[in-house]
């Protein structure tokens, strides 16, 4: 029997929490313990990121801690069964300016990509479409056994090397610029509040932002997902 499903809320089989960071401090923590508290019988807590138990506490993100928080709390427990789906980086903030990796000028036909940390490090993405279409079928392809702890998911494994011939594939002139972890850390220090330099030097540091594709339920189930060239293809403005 195919369970009922809601984004929030008690007295559903699956409960999905999709709210994002933008609650602020505190908010997924709640949500956890509102689950619990609610007796939820499976729920998904907003985790779709990277994975947080291998960067670990004390990041430049202090949001991360309250995600380990969450883990914490959910294992502590065996009453609500939990999944947590680990996708890697929104495929359409790799491309935003407040992450500060493309930078896209018009006016003159050019794009810069700067890479946080080097060129060699890897990334994975998965485009909210795929996150969408795989979370879904985690939870119906087979309600009585979905799988519990965390599954990782991917749309894509990439490099910034990657980002930079995409980005010229399409008729882009790019210029290369690298940000080292010394220099996101200085960014951080002299403006606590921006959130920039705290996501740039987690992806600049290389630890926990990438798996293998090969590795991941969707690929292990056969569902396919969107690449970094198709996304590119569909998305990415043409000079």
């Amino acid at each position: 029997m195919t369970p009922k499903i809601l984004i929030i809320g008690a007295g559903y089989d699956v409960v999905i929490s999709a709210t994002g960071f933008a609650g602020g401090p505190g908010s997924q923590i709640g949500l956890a313990k509102a689950a619990l508290e609610a007796g939820v019988k499976h729920y998904f807590p907003w985790q779709f990121g990277v994975d947080y138990d291998t960067i670990g506490r004390g990041s430049s993100q202090p949001l991360f801690d309250e995600q380990l928080d969450v883990r914490e709390s959910l294992r502590s427990q065996s009453k609500t069964k939990w999944t947590i789906v680990s996708t890697g980086l929104f495929t359409s903030f790799l491309f935003h300016p407040s992450f500060g990796v493309v930078n896209l000028k018009p006016d003159d036909k050019r794009a810069t990509v700067n890479a946080l940390g080097k060129y060699s490090n890897a990334v994975t993405i998965t485009s909210a479409e795929d996150i969408g279409q795989v979370t879904s079928k985690i939870v119906v392809d087979d309600p009585e056994d979905i799988p519990q702890g965390v599954v990782f998911i991917a749309g894509d494994t990439i490099t910034f090397e990657d980002v930079y011939e995409q980005v010229e594939r399409v008729g882009w002139k790019v210029d290369k610029k690298v940000t080292s972890v010394a220099e996101l850390e200085e960014k951080r220090k002299a403006d606590p509040d921006d959130v920039g330099p705290k996501y740039g030097s987690i992806w600049a540091r290389n630890v926990g932002v990438s798996w293998d594709s090969k590795d991941t339920w969707n690929a292990k189930k056969g569902v396919e997902t969107e690449s970094l060239g198709e996304w590119v293809d569909k998305n990415l403005p043409k000079p």
